[in-house]
């Protein structure tokens, strides 16, 4: 047990480190090594129960998100994606309503329709209404604003997204410098109060870098007087080694900074994802995929080095069952401080890291979630 937590590990890596356990104490754990010296209690852990699951999925899948478009207005600095006005892929019609289907077969997810930007999709509106119509509880749209028209939202209004938008700084300029595009700041602001006046909720997200460090605070004032925002609508996060902000991989504040908004930006809120306990002694970590305007489909929107398959070949399903792990054999330091720096999650990074080795392929072993705590 760790300070009273719970950590629920799945697939081989779990498999493996139960072999370590029952193991003289002088048996090595590759694996572990990596994982250890940024996680030191992982190897005080005095007990595990298998119970049946799989790597990624944990007990069901609990957060998917889809980039409709990798299409965008702006073209800031750091995007993981590296979207830009002049990009095209876009998921069809038909792809949306397949894997907003398809996904409920593994779980009872929350979805984030993001991009690029999901308002410059045709079918934004579509994907909403599909969403809701298949019962999908949480539903969240991540965009910039610009694009936020009242038209649109009153196609939007009917089936109640909450929305979340990028906010840079308080400071025009800074902002705009971020976004590369003049006058940005002021137009997601009023995207932003129109969110409100319709009575939807909102977030915001705030990536910290050398541009806007120290601002953090300023920029929640500044949203607390015009908004009305209080604290759990508004998280800091750092620039992800991936995309565009592989670039930016000196460019990082002290973590420090994170503390007070230490809320994911990437993930709603409400995020069924992360591990939760749904009665005393029974912790549950649900999984995430993240789906691609080009149907690549990763384990985490920042875990673009690791694609999992493509919906445009199989089904989610067929991608999951048919799924190959590379092997543990070779456990690396410098891939666990990629993970690292791209990731923001502890289980995303543990994930990452078990399915980026660049040694044999090996299929991925269904069953055995070990709830260590």
């Amino acid at each position: 047990m760790h300070s009273g937590a719970s950590i629920t590990l799945s697939g081989v890596f779990a498999e493996r480190l139960c072999r370590h356990l029952d193991a003289p104490e002088d048996t090595p754990f590759p694996a572990l090594g990596p994982l250890s010296r940024q996680h030191p209690w992982l190897e005080q852990m005095q007990s595990v129960a298998p119970n049946p699951s799989n790597l990624l999925l944990g007990d069901g899948l609990g957060m998917l998100f889809i980039e409709l478009t990798d299409r965008c207005n702006e073209s800031c600095l750091h995007c993981y994606a590296e979207s830009a006005p002049e990009r095209s892929a876009r998921l069809s019609h038909e792809e949306i309503q397949r894997v907003l289907e398809e996904a409920l077969k593994l779980g009872d997810p929350a979805v984030q329709f993001t991009g690029g930007d999901p308002l410059l999709h045709p079918d934004l509106c579509f994907a909403v209404q599909t969403a809701r119509e298949l019962g999908y509880q949480m539903l969240e749209i991540y965009t910039n604003g610009l694009a936020l028209g009242e038209a649109l939202l009153a196609q939007l209004l009917p089936h109640q997204p909450s929305f979340a938008f990028s906010v840079y700084s308080h400071e025009a300029a800074v902002h705009d410098a971020i976004t590369r595009t003049p006058g940005s700041l002021m137009r997601t602001l009023k995207a932003m109060r129109r969110v409100q006046a319709a009575g939807l909720p909102l977030r915001v997200g705030m990536i910290l870098m050398a541009e806007n460090r120290g601002m953090e605070e300023a920029t929640f004032a500044f949203l607390q007087a015009e908004l009305g925002l209080d604290a759990t609508q508004f998280g800091t996060d750092v620039v992800r080694s991936t995309g565009r902000g592989e670039f930016m991989r000196n460019n990082q504040p002290d973590n420090s900074r994170l503390q007070r908004f230490r809320h994911r930006v990437d993930t709603p809120q409400e995020d069924t994802s992360a591990p939760s306990e749904e009665d005393e002694g029974n912790p549950v970590r649900q999984g995430k995929l993240c789906i691609s305007a080009s149907g690549d489909v990763f384990p985490c929107i920042f875990s673009r080095r690791t694609t999992l398959g493509n919906i445009r070949k199989q089904s989610l399903s067929d991608i999951l069952g048919s799924l190959e792990q590379r092997t543990l054999s070779a456990p690396s330091t410098e891939r666990w401080q990629q993970c690292r720096e791209s990731l923001s999650c502890s289980d995303c990074q543990a994930i990452a890291y078990l399915l980026q080795d660049a040694g044999r392929i090996i299929p991925i072993k269904q069953g055995g979630t070990h709830v260590a705590t």
